[in-house]
This record gives structure tokens, C-alpha cells and sequence, in this order.
């Protein structure tokens, strides 16, 4: 297993109270798996509290960005995951 460093940004910040974490994982599909055990319903009744329906995973509500390279929309369990990765999680953009 890889330890990576997860990174987490605006919104994600406050509504999580944590900057950044490290974890291991093989694949992005575990690494996401430990985040929805570990803040999935924190978040989810962050999100609908504003009014906003939220019943997907975490995944569904934020761009993973991968050492840079946007990941969002893969299969992630076939994104392997190298030591010293680093996983950027931003919340979606909206507007016109």
C-alpha cells in the first residue's frame, strides 16, 4: 500500500475542519472509500443544510486532482496510487 497525502481546499476545509491527511491505499477507489467512512455524513449534512440534495459519494460533489492531473470521472479503483502521491480535493465550481 501507498502512503499518499490528501489535500483538501476552500469549502472542503471548513466543512471538514481538517487541511490536509495522510493515508494508505492502493487505488484511488480505497482512497475514496476511506474518506466516505471517515467525513461522508459530516459532509453530506454540511451540503444539505444549505439546501443542497446530497446523496451521492464524496467523489460525486468534488474535482480530485491526482500530482496535478484531474482523476475526477475515472474509474478510480484502476487509478493505482504511488508512495508519496499527492491527492488535491477541490469542491466543485459553479456559475456563469
Amino acid at each position: 500500500m501507498a502512503v499518499i497525502t490528501i489535500k483538501f481546499y476552500a469549502l472542503w476545509r471548513t466543512y471538514l475542519g481538517v487541511d490536509r491527511l495522510s493515508l494508505e491505499a492502493d487505488d484511488m477507489g480505497q482512497a475514496m472509500a476511506q474518506l466516505e467512512e471517515k467525513f461522508g455524513s459530516r459532509f453530506r449534512a454540511k451540503l444539505q443544510a444549505l439546501g443542497i440534495p446530497a446523496d451521492g459519494a464524496i467523489q460525486d460533489y468534488c474535482l480530485l486532482l491526482l500530482n496535478g492531473c484531474n482523476v475526477s470521472g475515472q474509474n478510480l479503483h484502476q487509478v493505482k496510487l504511488r508512495a508519496e502521491d499527492v491527492l488535491h480535493i477541490f469542491p466543485l465550481a459553479a456559475g456563469g
